[in-house]
């Protein structure tokens, strides 16, 4: 089928990641073939880029990088029917093995089997992606490709924001990154009485006010602890969205939410975090981690969210080309974007 432009992980260790030529993929009997419109960068790209110990652990060199994305089919696999050629789709990028226990339990999202696109398996930083038929999601073209293309963070963002009740409950949102800002809007809708963005980073900050938040606490400038027990009458929050990975911040969420409280956390600290367990059973805390998206309950979801007017498009703060890849990956770095959308600028 010919050649096709992609980003790739070209070596192990720090930085390279180049545009190369490669065959376009080819499409198994179950597969789907889509030519990308959009594809946003993650902070995951960023970890491949900067090869931490998490990247080390698993991609291997010469895979091309990208995971967030919305596309045209333009082929599919002979035992496909639920895709047709023109269809604009995303994509669900943890591809499971549906024979483990977890599987068979309904918690495929969790499997021990799983494979990441743009990980293990080559993403979407191309022209092209080729991926199996029951990983896609079917978008609704009424939406840009811009937004599209960010579907599977925020079915991240919706995860941890569905996974307790928040309607007229006191919320704190901790990191305000484009993850943690869509989770903003999400318990908005849901009707949250309260939502207090947790953010050092002031344009962030902006961003997480843009989304709905009542109030933006700066961990630096204010104490986080008694500045949440001042605006909730000294009982603290009911729900804690941690979306950070900071590990001051971690703690400190623990310290400010109520007896009771459900802590829901999809931020990774970079090393183990020590807290008081007795503390934590005293006071009757919930602590649920937050893995990627429920298959495919949270894609039902977050489709409905959409239909019900929540708009993520403002935490899209940068459009380029593809060919851009390096800028892209610069500015996550540095935490100056909300969401950087990369552009197909050879097949569209």
């Amino acid at each position: 089928m010919g050649e096709m432009h992609c980003v790739v992980k070209t070596a192990p260790g720090k930085g390279n990641i180049a545009l190369e030529k490669r065959p376009i993929p080819a499409v198994g009997p179950r597969d789907i073939l889509v030519r990308i419109h959009a594809a946003a960068v993650c902070g995951t790209d960023v970890h491949i880029e900067e090869w931490n110990d998490w990247a080390e652990k698993r991609v291997p060199a010469g895979v091309i990088i990208g995971h967030e994305f919305a596309g045209d089919v333009v082929q599919v696999g002979a035992e496909v029917t639920n895709i047709k050629i023109g269809d604009i789709v995303s994509a669900e990028t943890h591809i499971v093995c549906h024979s483990c226990d977890l599987c068979r339990n309904n918690e495929d999202h969790v499997c021990y089997n799983t494979t990441t696109i743009g990980v293990h398996r080559d993403g979407c930083f191309a022209e092209y992606i080729a991926f199996p038929a029951e990983n896609a999601f079917l978008c609704d073209p009424k939406f840009s490709v811009e937004v599209l293309s960010m579907m599977e963070p925020f079915g991240a963002a919706v995860h941890g924001a569905m996974e307790f009740p928040v309607g007229a409950k006191s919320v704190a949102v901790v990191g305000c990154g484009p993850i943690g800002a869509m989770a903003v809007a999400v318990v908005k809708k849901l009707g949250a009485k309260l939502v207090i963005a947790v953010e050092p980073n002031q344009a962030r900050a902006e961003l997480a006010r843009t989304m709905g938040a009542d109030v933006t606490i700066d961990p630096i400038k204010q104490d986080p602890v008694a500045t949440v027990r001042g605006l909730t009458g000294g009982r603290g929050v009911d729900v804690v969205l941690e979306y950070s990975g900071n590990i001051p911040g971690v703690k400190a969420a623990l310290s400010y939410c109520k007896p009771e409280a459900k802590i829901a956390a999809a931020g990774l600290p970079s090393r183990p975090i020590d807290f008081d367990f007795s503390e934590f059973v005293y006071r009757g805390l919930t602590l649920k981690g937050i893995a990627g998206r429920l298959m495919y309950k949270t894609w039902e979801q977050l489709s409905g969210l959409l239909e019900a007017g929540v708009d993520i498009s403002p935490v899209i703060t940068h459009v380029m080309p593809m060919s851009e890849f390096a800028e892209g990956l610069r500015l996550m770095r540095n935490g100056e974007c909300g969401k950087v959308i990369l552009k197909n600028e050879w097949t569209n």
